[in-house]
């Protein structure tokens, strides 16, 4: 009985245990709306997917990501690897190492030069992708040592049924390098 009356005296001067629960559960939704809400722009801009569309498409594209940034470490090794070994050699010239990737209406270009060979400018590769049909979307230059430049061009066809034939931007950015 006096514990019915000890519930009973303190509901009546503040907010029951109940009522608290139910607060805390209602910030509590409200906040992982919030949550789904912001998940839901970075991953499906243009229209709203219901929740569980949304967290297999988000863990689809972090598996994507977690990938690619691996593959990424590899190839910087990689070609860390073989500048080390040329820088310490003697003193020959390092041979440009061209990389292009197609992917649909993607493409993307890496150029490892030493600096020490034929200077090419950004604009000479740029203007080949250009007349090729391809849109510049990023171009970069990195110096990576005193003896190493990294040119990365990521374009995408003008015109995606046509796409872009990746031989003939290999065969002219050959034709530039050498």
């Amino acid at each position: 009985m006096e514990r019915e009356r000890g519930r009973e005296v303190g509901e009546g001067s503040s907010m029951s245990s109940r009522e608290q629960r139910n607060l805390r559960e209602q910030e509590r939704r409200m906040r992982m709306k919030h949550l789904f809400n912001i998940l839901s722009s970075h991953v499906s801009p243009t229209h709203r997917l219901p929740v569980p569309q949304l967290i297999e498409q988000a863990t689809s594209y972090m598996v994507q990501l977690k990938e690619k940034v691996n593959y990424l470490r590899e190839k910087k090794m990689t070609l860390l690897g073989e500048m080390g070994k040329h820088s310490e050699g003697s003193s020959s010239s390092f041979q440009p190492k061209l990389s292009i990737y197609s992917r649909d209406s993607t493409i993307q270009m890496n150029l490892v030069m030493d600096l020490n060979m034929k200077r090419v400018l950004l604009h000479q590769l740029l203007s080949v992708f250009e007349e090729e049909g391809a849109h510049v979307m990023n171009a970069n230059i990195q110096k990576l040592n005193d003896r190493m430049i990294i040119y990365t061009i990521i374009a995408q066809a003008i015109i995606p049924r046509i796409g872009i034939d990746p031989s003939k931007i290999e065969e002219r950015v050959r034709d530039i390098i050498f």
